[in-house]
């Protein structure tokens, strides 16, 4: 991805991040992929971690957003149509189609049991229909933001800032909170936007994020990045309400009978992602310059592709998961099992030029 240097500059608290997120995403998938197909009833304790664990890890996902909201919505980005679609949409629709299409096939494999040359063309039916593997609809979600960054590109820079504080609010209260107090009460008669809406609000943060910074700088000085917590009463603050937050997540699974879940517009989540990314943003300068993290940030997409190949042959194919050991000790090396060949892979992968170039 070609960018300025300003956003050059600014690239280390974003490789940290997404190298995070992604190692989040792959444990949250590690997860799903059991919670998704088991009667969880039936094994109580189980889902007591499993509920807490996703609790903490949801905030990936919106991460992957705000980054990208904060580098194509950067002041010093113009994204025109034409780019956005021919650039970087392009990138997306080929990866949909090489890794999405083979996806598809696997699992009318793992379906049927049996192979025939149908296959490969109601695969590639089942990507433009949005129904191959589950996490490929991030790929979907990022299309549509690709497309709509010039005109909220436009809007960031022209409309006046309490009327885009107001638009942000919509968003974040009919998508989020609204949704929240319906699941809550029980409230089914309570109209709220849909879910998606929390995206375009994680983006644009994103990108109003990168403008504070661009505009202020974040001259929060060097050295060890709990020093500098200790002598800076704003990132102090937002530490301690993300210790707290995290904490009143943990213990609303383990006391009473708290039964609510929700995906990325949990409003708890929300304020999660605001306060993590701004705080990484915050202690840019504390981070020492190491090109281990931008060489695996360049991994992340491709481990986001290709991780639930690896999820797939031990659940399906093998049919083991986390469920037929002590989860203790299952679930951690289930992680492992599925993040360590899936950064192999990727960084194979990442060594045919082409696919560097044109996907990955």
């Amino acid at each position: 991805m070609s960018e300025t240097a300003t956003t050059k500059k600014r690239q280390r608290f974003l490789d940290r991040l997404r190298v995070f997120a992604t190692c989040a995403v792959v444990m949250l998938h590690t997860i799903t992929g059991v919670m998704d197909t088991t009667d969880m009833s039936l094994y109580p304790v189980q889902k007591t971690v499993f509920l807490v664990a996703l609790d903490l890890l949801t905030w990936c996902v919106p991460v992957f957003v705000m980054i990208s909201g904060y580098l194509f919505l950067h002041p010093d980005r113009k994204p025109t149509l034409r780019t956005m679609l021919f650039r970087y949409c392009r990138r997306i629709v080929f990866a949909l189609f090489l890794f999405g299409v083979p996806y598809a096939v696997l699992e009318q494999i793992a379906i049927t049991g049996n192979v025939s040359a149908g296959m490969i063309g109601k695969a590639f039916h089942m990507v433009c229909t949005g129904q191959s593997w589950s996490h490929m609809w991030y790929l979907y979600l990022i299309l549509v933001l690709y497309v709509a960054t010039p005109a909220m590109k436009w809007m960031l820079e022209r409309m006046p800032r309490p009327a885009l504080y107001t638009i942000l609010t919509i968003l974040v209260v009919g998508s989020s909170l609204l949704t929240y107090l319906r699941k809550l009460f029980g409230w089914d008669g309570l109209i709220s936007m849909p879910d998606a809406g929390i995206y375009f609000f994680y983006y644009i943060c994103g990108g109003l994020l990168a403008e504070k910074t661009s505009s202020s700088g974040t001259d929060t000085g060097s050295g060890k990045l709990l020093e500098h917590i200790r002598r800076s009463p704003s990132e102090r603050r937002a530490a301690l309400a993300i210790t707290v937050l995290l904490a009143g997540m943990i213990a609303s699974r383990l006391v009473g009978s708290y039964s609510v879940q929700m995906a990325y517009n949990y409003p708890f989540t929300v304020v999660l992602v605001l306060l993590s990314v701004w705080l990484a943003s915050r202690l840019e300068d504390c981070m020492q310059t190491e090109k281990g993290w931008s060489a695996l940030s360049e991994l992340c997409f491709c481990v986001y592709l290709i991780h639930p190949l690896f999820i797939n042959i031990l659940y399906k194919f093998l049919h083991i998961t986390p469920l037929d050991f002590p989860i203790g000790l299952s679930l951690p090396l289930f992680f492992l099992a599925v993040l360590i060949p899936s950064v192999l892979v990727s960084f194979l992968l990442h060594k045919i030029g082409i696919l560097r170039k044109y996907v990955l």
